[in-house]
C-alpha cells in the first residue's frame, strides 16, 4: 500500500464477508488484485452478491495515492518545501539548471531539458526561487504544456502577470493557464519566513490534491450551530 501511495496511484481495499464468518480481503489498483485473494465478483462494484445461496457482503475502502511533486529551485523555500513534502510522504524531485546540489533529501535532476519527462497529469510542480531565475517561466511553460495538474510560481502579483502574458504570447491558451497555474503561490496564511512560505505552498498542494477549500474548518463545520 505504501508503494502504491508513493507512486500516486489510487487503490482500494476490498473485503468479502460471508455469512459463516469467513472473510477475504485484497488490495486492488487499476482493476487488478495487487495483494491478497478476492473473488472476481468483488470487483463488480456491488455491495452484496449471492453465491451458492449465500449473501456475501462486499466492502470497499478506496484512497488516492500521493501525487508526485517537482520542486524547481535551490533556495531556502525550496529546501523547506522539500522537507515538508517528504514529511507528508509525497514523492519529491528537485529540478534545476546545474545549480542544485546533492544536499536535498530528494531525487535531483540538474537539467531543465529533462523536466517534461518527469511530468504527467498527476504531477504538482512548484517553481520556488527567491528573486527568480532565468529558467523559472520556461519551467512553468514546460509544466503546463506537459499537462501537470498544478503549476505554482513563487512570485509577486506583477511578475506573475508578466509570466502569464509571456505564456499567452507563446501560444498557451489563457483558459489552460487559469486551469493549472497558481501564482503568487500558496494559501494566504500571512506567511513571512521561508519556512512559513513553504508551509503555505505545501498546504495549497494538499488542498488541491485532496479537494479541500483551504478555509477555516470551523466555518465549514460550525460547532456553534449545535450549541
Amino acid at each position: 500500500i505504501e508503494e502504491l501511495s508513493l507512486k500516486g496511484k489510487k487503490f482500494c481495499i476490498v473485503t468479502e464477508v460471508y455469512p459463516n464468518g469467513k472473510v477475504k480481503r485484497g488490495v486492488v489498483s487499476e482493476g487488478k488484485v495487487i495483494v491478497g485473494e478476492i473473488d472476481p465478483f468483488a470487483l463488480e462494484g456491488k455491495e452484496e452478491v449471492e453465491i451458492q445461496g449465500m449473501k456475501v457482503k462486499i466492502m470497499t475502502d478506496c484512497a488516492e495515492g500521493n501525487p508526485n511533486v517537482i520542486v524547481i529551485g535551490s533556495g531556502k523555500v525550496a529546501r523547506h518545501l522539500v522537507s515538508l513534502m517528504n514529511f507528508l510522504n509525497y514523492p519529491v524531485t528537485v529540478v534545476g539548471d546545474h545549480d542544485v546540489d546533492d544536499s536535498f533529501e530528494a531525487n535531483v535532476v540538474n537539467d531543465m531539458k529533462l523536466l517534461p519527462t518527469l511530468i504527467d497529469e498527476n504531477t504538482f510542480v512548484v517553481v520556488a526561487n527567491e528573486g527568480g531565475k532565468h529558467y523559472d517561466v520556461s519551467g512553468v511553460e514546460m509544466a503546463i504544456k506537459g499537462g501537470a495538474k498544478f503549476v505554482a510560481l513563487m512570485e509577486s502579483r506583477n511578475r506573475a502577470a508578466l509570466a502569464i502574458k509571456r505564456m499567452i504570447d507563446s501560444g498557451i491558451k489563457e483558459e489552460e493557464i487559469k486551469k493549472r497555474f497558481y501564482s503568487p503561490a500558496g494559501l494566504d496564511l500571512g506567511s513571512k519566513t521561508p519556512q512559513e512560505i513553504a508551509l503555505s505552498i505545501a498546504s495549497q498542494i494538499v488542498a488541491i490534491a485532496r479537494g479541500g477549500g483551504g478555509g477555516h474548518y470551523m466555518l465549514k463545520k460550525d460547532p456553534y450551530s449545535l450549541v
